[in-house]
């Protein structure tokens, strides 16, 4: 069932809701919503609200809640420090990287990146990304809405402490490399998976540049390999975000009491 997000969250007393603007529009000129059908909606605390239509106008939807159930917040928390693509690629990884489960998506400059933006252009350009987020959480029936940061150099921000438990980055130097100090498995043995956060570095097109490897390293950032083959930039964040969840999720698994 489709779902929409509401503009600001809704007290718990309270057992109405609004919804307004272009998501109001869309349910009702392209989903044929009316007074009376059951509608799905988002607010920005993560609640997920079940409502009854009882008021439609422009743009507008309104009607009483039947329930609510709080988001339940994963155990991990990849946070996407990806470097910035050219359009149709990087809103690839937005939108797949949203279905997967990213946390945060953090858009790096990188020596090799295939664009170059503007600050002035920041605010379009954001605001653009968080309507392909949307989306994506909208399909993929999310809870949560990834958060989307501005633009940095990668010197700049390993420049400064990095919040996670562990932070890896994707080596395409690696391709078909069998040593098990590139492999994932082992990583995760020996972390808290219960609450885990996940700083995943993806380069461009070409890869990161040898003094950014070197910056990467020197920070402590483990390298690893993608495997034999040599991935398109887009499609290594995806192949990264679910390698990831799968070896924290497979060593969880291995710790517990039927593991």
């Amino acid at each position: 069932m489709p779902q929409f997000r509401l503009d600001k969250e809704i007290p718990p007393q309270e057992n109405r809701f609004t919804l307004l603007g272009p998501e109001a529009g869309h349910a009702l000129r392209v989903l044929r919503y009316k007074v009376g059908d059951k509608i799905l909606c988002l607010d920005p605390a993560g609640t997920r609200i079940e409502g009854i239509i009882e008021k439609i106008g422009e743009d507008l939807i309104a009607g009483s809640i039947l329930n609510r159930r709080p988001f339940k917040e994963s155990s991990l928390k990849i946070n996407l420090y990806a470097s910035i693509l050219k359009t149709q690629a990087w809103e690839e990884v937005l939108e797949k990287g949203t279905e997967i489960g990213v946390a945060a998506f953090m858009p790096v400059l990188s020596d090799y990146s295939a664009i170059t933006l503007k600050k002035e252009d920041y605010p379009r350009k954001i605001e653009r990304w968080k309507k392909v987020i949307l989306s994506a959480v909208k399909q993929s029936e999310r809870d949560s809405i990834p958060e989307i940061n501005c633009p940095r150099p990668l010197n700049e921000i390993l420049g400064h402490d990095l919040a996670g438990d562990v932070s890896l980055f994707a080596w395409e130097k690696l391709r078909g490399n069998q040593d098990q100090d590139f492999d994932l498995e082992p990583v995760f043995k020996n972390l808290n998976l219960q609450s885990l956060a996940v700083n995943l570095w993806i380069g461009p097109e070409g890869g990161f540049s040898e003094k950014e490897v070197e910056l990467l390293l020197k920070r402590k950032v483990k390298p690893f390999s993608l495997g034999d083959h040599v991935l398109r930039a887009e499609t290594a964040a995806v192949v990264a975000c679910a390698q990831v969840e799968y070896q924290a999720k497979r060593a969880l698994l291995l710790k517990s009491p039927l593991g």
